[in-house]
């Protein structure tokens, strides 16, 4: 089975700090996420400012 990710949410999800991305992408991997959830929880975090990014 191979799974896809919208170009445009790739790029949002790779300018999120380190460890944003890599909780949002443990998370992802471990639930069935619809994909207008996923989109909304990178937009939500990306929201937040990412304060922990270096």
């Amino acid at each position: 089975m191979t799974r896809e990710i919208d170009p445009d949410l790739f790029a949002r999800l790779m300018k999120l700090s380190p460890k944003t991305r890599h909780d949002l992408l443990e998370y992802f991997g471990q639930t069935s996420v619809p994909p207008g959830d996923v989109a909304r929880l990178v937009k939500q975090h990306g929201a937040e400012g990412d304060g922990d990014r270096p």
